[in-house]
């Protein structure tokens, strides 16, 4: 096998997750349609082979579930991202005159804040001045049509809320109730257990 272009085109995160979603689900499919045979097989007192079981490679299917588990992290934008949405943030992208690579890294990191611009676009300001704002609404378009509609406000049924209404206390202080002079206090500190005044105080050596 001769490679003819080892890179056509550059992969986005959002790619690679759905190309490994795909293929894990593949695989799944294969190796139970081939325990399910083998298992008939057993059945029928047919000599087993294990010639329907694919052989795949430990070491690449851990990767493969890495990866997925990885891109699939709660904290990455591709939770809310769809195939519709990648393709209309590239074609917006076009205007800004930036680089395949920092348009990668644009529909990668789905950045939400203007510094996290500067690590993607080399000389951001040179380049786009006041524009950032605009690259940063582009992006949050494209999340947009993933994410879950706000829950509706809470409804309270206004016969309860008067209900309640009617039924609160209202708790007035008497005059006077809370005043004191803290000078008429008496300090008492005999019995056990009760500090003893001047007992933080330090001693003539300073011990």
């Amino acid at each position: 096998m001769e490679v003819v272009n080892p890179r056509t085109a550059l992969l986005s995160n959002f790619e690679v997750l759905t190309l490994l979603r795909e293929l894990d689900a593949k695989h799944v499919a294969r190796t139970k349609a081939a325990l399910r045979i083998k298992k008939e097989e057993d059945a029928a007192g047919k000599p087993t082979q294990d010639t329907h079981i694919e052989e795949v490679s430990e070491n690449l299917r851990t990767v493969e579930l890495e990866a997925i588990q990885y891109l699939s992290a709660e904290y990455q934008p591709m939770q809310q991202q769809c195939e519709a949405g990648v393709t209309q943030l590239v074609r917006d992208l076009a205007p800004f005159g930036l680089t395949k690579a920092e348009k990668l890294q644009v529909v990668n990191l789905a950045p939400t804040e203007a510094v996290e611009l500067y690590v993607i676009v080399e000389e951001l300001e040179d380049r786009l001045g006041d524009r950032m704002d605009h690259i940063l609404s582009v992006v949050s378009r494209s999340l947009q049509g993933n994410k879950d509609p706000p829950p509706p406000p809470p409804m309270y049924n206004t016969t309860v809320l008067e209900s309640m209404a009617q039924h609160v206390e209202v708790y007035q202080e008497e005059e006077g109730q809370w005043e004191h002079d803290a000078n008429n206090l008496e300090f008492d500190d005999f019995g056990e257990g009760v500090g003893v005044e001047g007992d933080l105080d330090m001693e003539d050596g300073g011990e």
